[in-house]
């Protein structure tokens, strides 16, 4: 007998899968330039609208793979801080607390994903309605590492010092 999707509960490594799906959605929107169709035309309308002293074309694009690389990388730490977390079964206060301290990385890495999102967004002067879904991923994979927090508490109190 199946149970229907809605009734279902989450899987205990749900957070874990969740960061690499989305790490693969940065990654497709990366490919895509973050929804940019022609940065030559960005930076030509930065100096037109007097942003810029001159048409700098060779920053724009080192900012772009900067932007790529540095949303690549927290995306990575942040899979990695789960599965440390994961990794660990507390059997004592300072294992809880190292795990606890994976789980925080991972929230740390979730709002370093939206503050680099925000400085593309604010460089690129690109559409806010692009990055809803990611930013709604970003929220979705920090409610998840919480409930796993909670679901830790459970343990916290079986645990001696």
């Amino acid at each position: 007998m199946s149970v229907l999707a809605a009734e279902r509960k989450e899987a205990k490594d749900e957070a874990i899968t969740f960061s690499i799906e989305l790490h693969n959605m940065l990654i497709e929107l990366m490919q895509r330039s973050f929804g940019i169709k022609d940065i030559d035309h960005v930076v030509r309308v930065r100096y037109a609208y007097g942003l810029d002293p001159i048409e700098d074309f060779a920053k724009y694009r080192y900012l772009m793979n900067e932007s790529k690389t540095q949303i690549n990388h927290i995306a990575s730490l942040l899979t990695c801080n789960l599965r440390a977390a994961r990794s660990l079964y507390p059997t004592s206060m300072h294992e809880y607390e190292k795990r606890r301290d994976y789980q925080n990385a991972g929230i740390v890495n979730c709002n370093q994903l939206i503050d680099q999102l925000q400085h593309v967004v604010e460089i690129f002067n690109v559409d806010l309605n692009v990055y809803g879904r990611y930013i709604k991923a970003i929220d979705r994979e920090i409610e998840l590492i919480k409930k796993w927090r909670q679901r830790d508490n459970k343990i916290k109190s079986y645990l001696s010092g």
